[in-house]
């Protein structure tokens, strides 16, 4: 058994995922109870006006729903005060969000008008209708600088997913690919191949720390929605501000986040939680940053990440 093995074994599993399998051609790791779903999921009708927020775990998700949702919805912040959970419903593991897995396939397969849903799964294992292009719904793809999504995602883990692995050893499988949802490269990469699609969007969760309002109306014209006036514009920034969507009950997960505290009772973590860029550097060591950045080095090898995409790393 390797290293990772053991970590996964001894310290990422418990009754919300007792074991781990790998899928597909790019061999995502996921719940081994994905096996119940797969075909659902490869085979389940899409729609042409279905909207889906699609990220590698920790990557700005949430907020780009948030956007999504709000500017698809002509701005309906009351209709926003539904929980995310069920407006942008999690399309790949409901039951990670305490939803019946049957239940929640049937009533996405019923729902009338424009159906949202956000995966975390890669490219390679979206429904077959969305891969051969014989249904064209509008995908919105957002990521982040895997230093920070690592950060992110190993917080997220100790305070939602009941896991007990320290920062050094969940790096240890996270940089094996064989991290829930891991590879991260194949899912970034997946993705990016198929930029040249005109129902996929690619948004940097940097470029939305920087400058959110012209995200904002990028996102608004791939939707193909009227432009939104200043005041809109305004109105909408705040709303998606971190100060607004930490504080907010319909997208902070407080629930499940307080339900989940059993696992690690004297963790005190939050979903929403800093919101930084290279906030990595003030907890990955000088041995672990560099370690990331080989791992970044060689998987951005041969391609055009390091011209177009130079935020993967100071390398």
């Amino acid at each position: 058994m390797t290293r990772w093995e053991k970590i996964i074994k001894r310290d990422l599993t418990n009754d919300i995922i007792d074991a781990y399998l790998l899928f597909g051609e790019d061999r995502v790791c996921l719940p081994k109870y994905y096996e119940e779903r797969e075909a659902e999921v490869e085979n389940f009708e899409i729609r042409n006006d279905d909207v889906i927020v699609a990220s590698f775990p920790k990557s700005g998700t949430t907020w780009t729903q948030e956007m999504v949702w709000l500017l698809k919805n002509d701005l309906d912040y009351e209709g926003a005060k539904i929980n995310i959970i069920d407006r942008f419903p999690y399309f790949d593991l409901p039951e990670t969000c305490n939803r019946n897995c049957k239940q929640f396939f049937n009533d996405l397969r019923n729902k009338s008008g424009t159906r949202f849903w956000k995966t975390h799964l890669p490219f390679s294992l979206l429904p077959k209708q969305i891969r051969d292009g014989s249904r064209t719904p509008k995908i919105i793809f957002v990521m982040r600088n895997p230093k920070d999504a690592f950060i992110s995602y190993y917080h997220m883990g100790l305070c939602a997913m009941g896991w007990r692995a320290n920062r050094e050893d969940f790096a240890k499988v996270y940089l094996a690919d064989k991290v829930m949802y891991g590879s991260y490269w194949r899912t970034v990469h997946g993705y990016c191949n198929m930029r040249h699609l005109p129902n996929l969007l690619i948004l940097k969760y940097e470029e939305m720390i920087k400058d959110l309002r012209s995200i904002v109306q990028k996102t608004c014209a791939f939707l193909e929605k009227d432009p939104l006036s200043e005041e809109q514009l305004e109105k909408l920034c705040a709303h998606l501000s971190f100060k607004s969507m930490k504080s907010n009950p319909a997208v902070n997960f407080e629930q499940v986040i307080n339900e989940r505290k059993r696992y690690n009772p004297t963790i005190n973590g939050s979903f929403i939680r800093s919101g930084k860029v290279q906030g990595y550097k003030e907890e990955m060591s000088p041995k672990l940053i560099s370690e990331f950045d080989e791992w970044i080095k060689k998987n951005i090898e041969n391609t055009d990440f390091d011209e177009r995409y130079a935020y993967f790393g100071e390398v």
